[in-house]
């Protein structure tokens, strides 16, 4: 008999990356192709399922598909209710998945943090804890809470937009969700851009340019101590340290795992004001029981692939 195999999606607005996952984390295939925004999405659904199906035929053990899509999701539906960068409202998406497949086979669908937060309780830095925040720091920022080894629900499939809880709502910096001065604003690739170019004038002895304005540039001049980019760490870093505290105070977790590519070329310069920001605002002693860490999976396939196994785990506790 065949070993049994998840195969994770991962729906992202530029990339779409397959995987094919044993029940020990071990990525036996991994696939990438462009999401090519400019299509319907009957056309990327159409070519999503053409190499699930490549996928299907080459791995005979496959049970299961479990996909991670951005923005708010109805996983018991399977709908992906607002993935704005890739114009999808009310997508029936494990349905249209479904009948575009020619097995027959059971597809859970998740918002892309929580599968991140699933893939590093069962495969990553989270795997001995039952109560942890992740937060995912890339181009936005986003989170998700497991207590007691489940994922928290909110009523509208909202829960934990910690990127979109505003710190300074009347002089702060505009955010594309309508709001001022969110954390995402300040903690985040977009965030850092922000930053930069709203002080560009008060530093003119940055090395920065105006005109190439990239969280790149300004990680690496931040290493190398300009001013400027030094001071858009700082502020990032703060940012980050009032998340957390709220992370901490509110959830009490063992640990809070920090995700996504940003925050892992950037922590290093962080870190002492990130944990300056964090002892003025958390009661001691529950920062005293909680660990900061970073994640340790990138492969947001290998997430997508852990919501199968997320799943069979709450089935076989029924």
């Amino acid at each position: 008999m065949s070993e049994e195999l998840a195969i994770g999606l991962d729906i992202g607005a530029t990339k779409l990356a397959f995987a094919v996952v044993n029940h020990a984390g071990h990525i036996l295939d991994h696939r990438t192709m462009p999401t090519s925004s400019g299509d319907s999405s009957e056309r990327t659904l159409d070519r999503i399922a053409e190499q699930l199906g490549a996928l299907l035929d080459a791995h005979e053990g496959c049970a299961a598909i479990g996909v991670g899509v951005p923005g708010p999701v109805d996983s018991d539906q399977g709908l992906a209710l607002n993935a704005v960068n890739l114009n999808w409202r009310e997508l029936r998406l494990r349905d249209e998945l479904a009948r575009r497949l020619t097995r027959c086979l059971p597809i859970y669908v998740d918002n892309d943090v929580n599968v991140g937060a699933i893939g590093e309780m069962l495969f990553g830095a989270a795997t001995d804890m039952s109560d942890f925040v992740y937060l995912a720091i890339g181009t936005g920022l986003g989170g998700a809470a497991v207590s007691k080894g489940k994922l928290l629900r909110g009523a509208t499939h909202s829960e934990m937009e910690i990127g979109h809880v505003s710190i300074d709502p009347l002089q702060g910096r505009p955010c594309s969700c309508g709001l001022r001065g969110c954390l995402e604003m300040s903690i985040s690739g977009k965030g850092l851009v922000a930053i930069a170019r709203q002080h560009y004038e008060d530093f003119p002895e940055t090395r920065l340019d105006a005109d190439d304005l990239t969280t790149q540039a300004i990680i690496r001049r931040a290493g190398q101590g300009d001013p400027l980019a030094s001071f858009v760490v700082r502020q990032a870093a703060s940012a980050l340290g009032v998340a957390c505290a709220w992370c901490i105070n509110l959830f009490n977790p063992e640990s809070i795992v920090l995700g996504g590519g940003l925050i892992r070329a950037l922590f290093h310069l962080l870190e002492t004001d990130m944990y300056e920001a964090l002892r003025v605002r958390c009661l001691p002693s529950s920062l005293e029981s909680t660990k900061i860490i970073l994640s340790q999976h990138a492969d947001a396939a290998l997430g997508a692939a852990a919501l199968v196994w997320y799943h069979r785990q709450k089935e076989a506790a029924k």
